[in-house]
């Protein structure tokens, strides 16, 4: 008797099945749209913001913007496996990535920074002493002349010169120099001995001159040493370097 009423009991007793785990919530295209879109604009944001407090060129803050652009591209190559891995990791992925992004995006920017700044320095090293040796060159031969070639010797000086320095140039050559160069025979030499640049881009440049030289007339013979130093602002024309300023020191 007890045996058959633990077996109708039993048997009265439904069987439970075990449940099924619920299943994540899938994320949705629009949420995975929001959070790229969101972890570029962080990304571009620190691109521009670098660029600017570093003071890069127009073109260069561009060029980073496309690396972010192009790294953010290759890091979600489909919407559909993007939302799938956030669905399956949840959260953690989501964080995962977003580091990912930030942390690629950051890196190549860096390096393309790096690879800037070295070619960058690199170009103003390269200016700085080509304009060093040619500010030393066109002062020694502004301030060259023999009374023989005189006027050929201003004329040539004058191509060098551009500017206000110029028009003061043409008038003190014509007024003073030529006719005491002529009537004196005055002979006037000058070598630079050495130079230092104080300044230096792409559009001008100055330079501090020093100089020796020697000067010898038909009164004084024999030749008297002479030295001084000007600061000499140069201008870029072209692909050649004007002096638009002299200043004796």
């Amino acid at each position: 008797m007890t045996c058959e009423l633990e077996n109708k009991h039993a048997a009265a007793e439904p069987t439970q099945e075990p449940r099924a785990a619920a299943a994540p919530k899938p994320a949705t295209a629009r949420q995975a749209v929001f959070l790229r879109c969101g972890l570029t604009a962080v990304a571009l944001g620190a691109v521009v913001a670098t660029g600017a407090v570093l003071e890069f060129p127009l073109w260069f803050i561009v060029a980073g913007t496309l690396v972010v652009l192009v790294t953010g591209a290759l890091t979600y190559r489909s919407e559909a496996a993007f939302a799938h891995s956030l669905t399956i990791r949840g959260r953690r992925t989501r964080t995962l990535v977003a580091v990912a992004l930030l942390a690629s995006s950051t890196a190549t920017f860096a390096a393309v920074a790096h690879l800037h700044l070295t070619v960058s320095g690199e170009h103003t090293e390269r200016t700085r002493a080509a304009v060093a040796e040619k500010a030393g060159e066109l002062t020694a031969g502004v301030l060259t002349y023999k009374a023989p070639t005189v006027e050929d010797d201003v004329a040539q000086a004058k191509s060098h010169l551009t500017g206000e320095f110029l028009e003061s140039y043409t008038k003190l050559t014509t007024e003073t120099i030529i006719p005491q160069a002529k009537q004196g025979q005055v002979e006037t030499h000058w070598e630079a001995s050495g130079t230092s640049v104080v300044s230096a881009d792409s559009d001008s440049a100055v330079v501090l001159v020093f100089l020796r030289g020697t000067t010898a007339s038909a009164a004084k013979p024999d030749p008297t040493y002479l030295f001084s130093s000007v600061r000499v602002r140069l201008e870029a024309s072209g692909d050649q370097w004007l002096i638009s300023r002299l200043e004796p020191l």
